[in-house]
């Protein structure tokens, strides 16, 4: 049998013309559709492309992880006599940018080899806890001023025992404080790399370094 419409004698029934005004509603609508899909896509490739707070949290946490490790497996490095020497800790003063000799107070080059083993490069300026203090008071130089009471394992705390400075040595946290009480791996303690537990008392900053 053909097809109705084409040997029948009965003429196939056209689709009626759209008036103009149901052109007009039917852009309108693929329009708003056209718009909508635009903002979708825009909104997943923004999403895409900028890491979310849990993202950058889990970073810096990683990072201080991996610095506080780091120093706690050099425990028992230590300097030539007093002499603030040793092939190690210029290494580590060198990595800084530093010329060695002469050989300095090296708790900052401690501290800043911990952070650059784990990928974060801090200034040359941690060398001189006083003049590190300016930067971490005024957020600069990937470190910022935390609290003591919000400090966790892998912040830097600045202490002061001498008088006529703002800082004088620098550590990394290995716990939150307890009570009256701070774990602490530092270099430069008796000449050598020694696990301490301090009183919070002599804190005078607390700093969290920043990707």
């Amino acid at each position: 049998m053909a097809p109705l419409g084409l040997f029948s004698g009965v003429s196939p029934r056209a689709c009626p013309a759209s008036p103009a005004s149901d052109l007009g509603i039917i852009g309108s609508v693929h329009r708003r559709l056209a718009v909508a899909l635009a903002v979708a896509l825009g909104c997943t490739v923004v999403a895409a492309l900028v890491p979310s707070a849990g993202s950058a949290t889990d970073a810096h946490n990683s990072v201080r992880a991996a610095a506080l490790a780091w120093a706690v497996a050099q425990v028992g490095a230590q300097e030539r006599g007093t002499s603030n020497c040793s092939p190690q800790i210029d290494g580590w003063e060198r990595d800084m940018g530093l010329k060695v000799p002469p050989c300095r107070v090296w708790c900052g080059a401690f501290v800043h080899q911990a952070f650059l083993r784990a990928g974060v490069k801090l200034s040359a300026r941690l060398i001189d806890p006083d003049r590190s203090y300016e930067d971490a008071v005024a957020g600069r130089r990937h470190l910022r001023r935390i609290a003591v009471s919000a400090i966790r394992p892998g912040d830097v705390i600045f202490y002061k025992f001498r008088e006529g400075v703002r800082a004088s040595h620098l550590a990394i946290a290995r716990s939150r404080p307890q009570g009256d009480r701070l774990d602490t791996v530092e270099g430069n303690t008796s000449n050598a790399v020694r696990l301490e537990t301090r009183g919070t008392e002599y804190i005078v900053l607390a700093a969290r370094v920043t990707t």
